[in-house]
């Protein structure tokens, strides 16, 4: 198995069952949100085709990468992760590969991107300066989705013991905003303005309507860019 000393969880543990969160209610409507939200900061393809996914998992957001139209490799320290990742049988090149060390060249992409990852790192300023190391200059992208340190349904989640959630180290969208900045000028949105109930999951596109208009902070999700 694959050292996972750059990881502050083993997802190795949780493999199997992953996606089936994907597959709930709850899940189904993050999901939504949390692409809604990275569509808007993605570069179309034309201007950066070929797109690194770091912490790809099982491959859930290569698959939505891949039909953005980008040519995506993916890799993840988990090899449990990324066995998952190759049965869907998508045109993605997966691999096993620890974050902080990335096994490419300089600049040998245009997009770098990483969904709630950082959170699960041990070294946050690392993955990013190899994200961005990977990454072409002069117009080349990191695209970030990470887990809002400010949101009460993320708070109640790290309360949860020996659960992936009371692992992760969270960012507000100040931190976010801070880890970024020694790379660009970071765009950082808040989204996923999910009610903690699940009879009122139906109401979230109109909360994410509102914390958008009021730039709400408190939302579960946040979504960043930076070009380098």
């Amino acid at each position: 198995m694959a050292e996972l000393t750059s990881s502050r969880f083993d997802f190795d543990r949780i493999a199997p069952r992953y996606d089936a969160w994907y597959r709930t209610p709850r899940g189904r409507m993050y999901d939504r949100l949390e692409k809604r939200a990275i569509d808007r900061l993605l570069p179309p393809p034309s201007s950066g085709g070929r797109l690194l996914e770091v912490g790809c998992g099982t491959g859930h957001w290569s698959e939505y990468f891949l039909q953005r139209g980008f040519e995506v490799r993916g890799v993840d320290v988990s090899e449990s992760m990324v066995a998952i990742a190759r049965r869907r049988e998508i045109a993605v090149n997966f691999g096993v590969a620890d974050a902080m060390q990335l096994p490419f060249v300089d600049e040998s992409f245009d997009v770098a991107a990483a969904i709630t990852v950082l959170e699960f790192a041990a070294d946050a300023p690392t993955v990013v300066s190899e994200m961005a190391r990977c990454v072409r200059k002069n117009g080349g992208t990191l695209i970030i989705g990470a887990l809002n340190r400010l949101s009460a349904n993320n708070q109640r989640k790290q309360r949860q013991a020996n659960s992936m959630y009371a692992s992760a180290r969270m960012l507000s969208p100040s931190e976010m905003d801070a880890l970024l900045t020694p790379f660009g000028e970071p765009t950082v949105r808040v989204a996923g303005f999910v009610p903690q109930t699940d009879r009122t999951v139906w109401l979230s596109p109109l909360l994410e309507r509102i914390g958008g208009l009021t730039r709400g902070e408190r939302g579960a999700f946040l979504a960043a860019r930076v070009v380098l």
